[in-house]
C-alpha cells in the first residue's frame, strides 16, 4: 500500500536534483511512490532521474513536453497512488529523515485531510537557516504537536510544508497561471477542510531565490495583485477571516512599498474599486490612493483629469494651471529650506573647527605641554 505520493516537478534541476532526492530516498517511511514529472527538461535532469529509477523502484517518471509547474503537478496528482499527497520542488529538500513517518502517523491517528509540518529556508550557499514569515507572524510555528484551525494556519504561503489527503485534493486542480497558483490551491484547500494536525518537526527546506523576485513588468504586477483578489474572494468565501485579513495586510505592505501609478491603475482595475476589500486598512489604502492620485495630475497633464483629482483630494487651486505653479513653487520653496539647512550646517560646523583649533593651539603653546612634549622624546 502506497501511504504517500510525493509529486516533484522537475525542469533544468541538475544542480539540485540529487539533494532534492537523496532528501526523498533517505526518508524512514518506506511505503512511498516519488512522482518526478519531467517537465521537458534540456539539462542532465532526466539521466539523473534515470539512474536513481535503476536503484528504487519508488520512483515513477512522467515526461512530457514542457507545460510549466501548475500542469505537472496535476499530472502528477492524477496517477497518485498515495493515501496522502505531498509536493517537493526539485531545488528544495526535506529536512528530518523522519518527517514523512511522523506526519503520516499523525494524519491517520487524527483523521487529518492535512498535516503541516515547520518550514526553514535554505541559503544560495544550502545552508539551513531561519524562515522569516515566522518572525513577521505570517505563519504559525509548530513548537508541539497539536491540532488548530484553518484559519489559524496564517497566509496561504508554502503549501509543500503539508501533506494532503488524497481525496480532498484530486478535484482541486492547480490553476495554469502566470503567478500564484500554489497560494491559490493552498487558499482552496483551506476553505474546504475542518482542520488542521500540526506536527514539531523541521519538514521542509526551501530555496530562497537569490533575488528578491519583485514583479518588475506590468503584467507581472497584475497577475501579482490579481492573485491576491482571487486568494481573498475563496478565503472569505470559506469564512476564514483571519487568514484572508492576513494576507490582506500583506497586501497593504506591497503597495506602500510599490506606490508607483501602475500599481494603482492595476489595483483600482482588479479590485475595481470596491473599498469594502480596503475596510480594515482604510487609512492606509487612503494613502496610497492619494499618494498616486496626486503623482498623476503631473504626468496625465490634462485639465479633465486635474478637475477629477481635484475633487478627490480636495485641492485648493482651481485650474490645472494654478496647480503647477503653487506645485513648482512648493518644490523650489523646498529644495531653498534644505539649501539654507545645509548653509547653515555648513556655518555651524566650521564655528566648531575654529573653536576645536583654536583651544589645540592654547594646548601645544603652554608651557606645560612644551616641557612635557620633552620629557616624552627623552623617554622615547
Amino acid at each position: 500500500m502506497v501511504k504517500i505520493s510525493v509529486i516533484i516537478p522537475i525542469y533544468n534541476a541538475e544542480k539540485y536534483l540529487n539533494e532534492c532526492l537523496d532528501s526523498i530516498c533517505t526518508q524512514t517511511l518506506n511505503d512511498i511512490e516519488i512522482i518526478c514529472v519531467n517537465d521537458g527538461s534540456t539539462d542532465s535532469s532526466l539521466k539523473i532521474l534515470e539512474e536513481y529509477e535503476k536503484n528504487d523502484d519508488r520512483l515513477v517518471i512522467i515526461s512530457q513536453t514542457n507545460k510549466g509547474s501548475a500542469i505537472s503537478k496535476n499530472n502528477g496528482v492524477d496517477i497518485a497512488r498515495g493515501e496522502y499527497i505531498g509536493f517537493l520542488d526539485a531545488d528544495d529538500i526535506y529536512i528530518d529523515s523522519k518527517s514523512l513517518e511522523m506526519m503520516y502517523n499523525a494524519g491517520k491517528d487524527y483523521g487529518s485531510e492535512m498535516i503541516s509540518g515547520n518550514l526553514k529556508f535554505l541559503s544560495q550557499k544550502r545552508k539551513i537557516i531561519p524562515c522569516y514569515d515566522y518572525e513577521k507572524g505570517n505563519l504559525r510555528y509548530f513548537e508541539n504537536n497539536c491540532e488548530i484551525m484553518p484559519d489559524d494556519y496564517g497566509i496561504p504561503f508554502y503549501f509543500c510544508k503539508s501533506l494532503f489527503k488524497a481525496d480532498l485534493i484530486k478535484d482541486i486542480r492547480f490553476q495554469n497561471l502566470p503567478q500564484g497558483e500554489d497560494t491559490i490551491f493552498l487558499s482552496e484547500v483551506l476553505s474546504k477542510i475542518e482542520r488542521i494536525y500540526a506536527v514539531n518537526v523541521d519538514f521542509y527546506g526551501h530555496m530562497v531565490p537569490a533575488a528578491s523576485g519583485k514583479p518588475d513588468t506590468y503584467t507581472k504586477k497584475y497577475n501579482y495583485i490579481l492573485q491576491y483578489r482571487q486568494c481573498i474572494d475563496i478565503l472569505n468565501d470559506g469564512n476564514l477571516v483571519k487568514t484572508s485579513d492576513k494576507y490582506m495586510h500583506n497586501l497593504i505592505i506591497y503597495l506602500t512599498d510599490n506606490a508607483d501609478e501602475e500599481v494603482y491603475d492595476i489595483v483600482c482595475d482588479v479590485f475595481d474599486e470596491d473599498m469594502n476589500y480596503f475596510k480594515n486598512y482604510k487609512k492606509e489604502y487612503d494613502r496610497f490612493r492619494r499618494f498616486n492620485i496626486s503623482n498623476k495630475i503631473l504626468s496625465e497633464n490634462s485639465e479633465e483629469y486635474y478637475q477629477k483629482a481635484k475633487t478627490e483630494l480636495n485641492l485648493e487651486y482651481n485650474t490645472l494651471s494654478e496647480y503647477k505653479i503653487g506645485y513648482f513653487k512648493a518644490q523650489h520653496d523646498s529644495k531653498q529650506a534644505e539649501y539654507d539647512g545645509l548653509v547653515s550646517e555648513n556655518e555651524r560646523l566650521k564655528e566648531e573647527y575654529e573653536r576645536e583649533k583654536s583651544f589645540n593651539d592654547e594646548i601645544t603653546n603652554s608651557r606645560s605641554w612644551k616641557l612635557m612634549n620633552k620629557f616624552r622624546k627623552l623617554r622615547g
